[in-house]
């Protein structure tokens, strides 16, 4: 038997072994061998399993197994069902110094690699090299399997969270797939992947334009889809074919679809404050207008006024005054509203609120309705008054609504705290005592679109408002409760600005 030499000058190859063997001699002789024939081996010899499992559990695990196969007390056999066992994907050949055919097929069906005869160690080194290599190739198919399949993992969970919905069918338009945003915006579950077809949701689809044509995708556009539960949703859908290669009736088609409802109700909000916009601008164009004629009135009043009159006709002309004066100031107040200041002035809080509540002195006195201001003597606030002033018109406006006839309107002022920052402050409180709202309609009042007025509202007044208070800072919180026996309704809203500086130590 001849054995190859290798030269020191070639670096040796590290080879960590655990060897099952209870002969010292034969561990010795199989250690010079692979030194002999390339190897640089770190032998641990064990005898029992308990030595085994031990060794086996080391964070730096052999790269090879050599067991023998009748030991005292152990046996190669039960050393490859413990690794086995174990889950660990090591090397392992059997060594016996006489064994039969028998035995060494017995071996390899237990899982053994290899079987080598003491007496003929020859083979030995090509099978250790070549259990390495194939070892090497199971490590690096395992890793990369499990590469892959992380890498469909994060796939998988990224198709999931995405807020795109995505629907993937059949040539026949059975969907096969929903993702879940799209079960959100079809009302579907995963029960329905294979039952409901793609032009259930889509009517105007055509979905064989797309498995038949040669364009893989087209660009995306808008579309009315029909959810399960029979709702109407205006969508912006991209499609695609996912295998544009494979023939007709194995191709599949993926559907992104995305929800334009929150952009068309941002477009239509854009289109109702232009023309908000617009009639505020000709309301104060219409104003601007009345001061001519109405300075002409009160002069000619005046002048009437210095003649002599009967008493009855004075009291007529005094009345005629006064009301001219209210028609007067409403249309300062109407040029104000929409005069928007550039930059946040000190403004007090109760100036603003007594130059609003002339707008609404007629549909109070219409409805016999007892207004009560309860203002005390607070610091300014830094605010944009062009804007307060409309919180403050859209509270006074929503409250005279609810009032009934002979109800009550109580409006005060009054130093505070922010109720979450702690802030000084000042609240303005409007309180009315009418019909109240129930929970369902007090949680969505500040919605856009959201009304109660039907036709003549807009649901934009709190929603409005409320970004106006939250852009000084400020906090809008409301209470509310229906009439019951032997108890008033009513709504009570609580106006929150901070003070300007400079006036905190007066809080």
């Amino acid at each position: 038997m001849s054995t190859a030499v290798v030269s020191p000058q070639i670096e040796r190859r590290a080879l960590q072994v655990l060897l099952i063997e209870d002969n010292v001699d034969d561990a010795f002789l199989l250690e010079r061998h692979l030194r002999k024939n390339g190897f640089s081996p770190s032998i641990e010899r064990v005898e029992t399993a308990a030595e085994m499992l031990q060794a086996i559990s080391h964070a730096r695990l052999p790269d090879l197994v050599l067991a023998d196969y009748n030991l005292p007390n152990f046996s190669g056999p039960a050393a490859l069902q413990i690794l086995r066992t174990s889950g660990l994907d090591i090397p392992f050949i059997m060594l016996s110094g006489a064994m039969s055919e028998t035995t060494a097929v017995e071996s390899m069906r237990a899982g053994a690699q290899d079987y080598v005869t003491k007496q003929n160690l020859s083979r030995l080194v090509p099978a250790v090299e070549r259990e390495l290599r194939e070892a090497e190739d199971r490590r690096k198919k395992l890793a990369a399997e499990l590469a892959l399949q992380a890498s469909e993992d994060r796939f998988h969970r990224l198709v999931e969270a995405m807020p795109l919905g995505l629907l993937i069918t059949d040539p026949e338009g059975v969907i096969l797939y929903t993702n879940i945003a799209a079960q959100r915006l079809f009302c579907l579950d995963g029960h329905h992947a294979g039952i409901i077809r793609l032009d259930q949701l889509f009517p105007d689809f055509q979905t064989e334009v797309f498995f038949h044509s040669l364009i893989p995708a087209r660009e995306p556009f808008e579309a009315v889809c029909r959810t399960l539960d029979g709702t109407s949703v205006e969508v912006l859908v991209g499609v695609a074919l996912l295998n544009p290669d494979a023939s007709p009736h194995q191709r599949q088609l993926a559907a992104f679809v995305a929800d334009l409802t929150p952009q068309k109700k941002s477009e239509e909000l854009l289109r109702r404050t232009e023309k908000l916009a617009v009639a505020g601008r000709l309301a104060a164009s219409i104003a601007h207008e009345i001061n001519n004629p109405l300075e002409a009135v009160t002069n000619l009043l005046y002048l009437i006024g210095s003649t002599a009159l009967e008493p009855a006709a004075r009291e007529f002309l005094e009345q005629a005054s006064h009301e001219l004066d209210r028609v007067a100031q409403i249309t300062v107040q109407t040029l104000r509203f929409h005069r928007r200041s550039s930059r946040p002035v000190e403004t007090d809080l109760r100036d603003l609120v007594e130059s609003v509540l002339p707008l609404f002195e007629s549909r109070a006195r219409l409805l016999q309705a007892t207004v009560e201001s309860r203002f005390r003597d607070v610091p300014p606030v830094l605010i944009h008054d062009g804007e307060v002033r409309q919180v403050i018109a859209n509270l006074i406006s929503n409250a005279t609504d609810a009032l009934g006839e002979r109800g009550r309107l109580l409006l005060r002022t009054s130093l505070a705290h922010h109720p979450v920052t702690g802030v000084p402050g000042v609240t303005l409180t409007v309180a009315d005592t009418g019909h109240g709202m129930s929970p369902e309609i007090l949680a969505r009042i500040f919605e856009p679109f959201f009304s109660t007025k039907g036709a003549t509202g807009t649901g934009l007044g709190l929603w409005v408002s409320l970004e106006i208070v939250e852009k000084h800072h400020g906090s809008l919180r409301v209470r509310s409760r229906r009439p019951q026996a032997g108890r008033h309704g009513g709504t009570v809203f609580r106006f929150f600005l901070p003070l300007a500086p400079g006036f905190e130590q007066s809080a």
